[in-house]
């Protein structure tokens, strides 16, 4: 069963995000990822929301295991991360 993944953090610059999107795409996609999409909040344009569907929670186990300190290194966080899975409760 697919899991929805969210996690939202704070970054230095967004252009790190986008560095690190363009040279991992690719890798997110392969490890399982259907689809995903950054926001960047309206007020506070440092502030990411990152929502990922894998095909399951073991997908995503995988893929962050495969990125490492390079991806983290582009995005530069500051601060800690606030993520987590989410499983279908509903669905039409």
């Amino acid at each position: 069963m697919s899991v929805l993944v969210s996690m939202r953090f704070r970054v230095r610059s967004f252009h790190g995000m986008e560095e690190a999107i363009a040279k991992y795409d690719e890798s997110i996609k392969r490890s399982g990822c259907n689809w995903y999409r950054v926001y960047r909040r309206d007020l506070d344009p440092q502030e990411v929301l990152w929502l990922m569907e894998f095909e399951s929670h073991e997908a995503f186990e995988r893929s962050s295991s495969g990125f490492g300190a390079d991806f983290v290194d582009l995005i530069s966080p500051l601060g800690e991360w606030d993520d987590a899975v989410w499983e279908i409760a509903i669905q039409s």
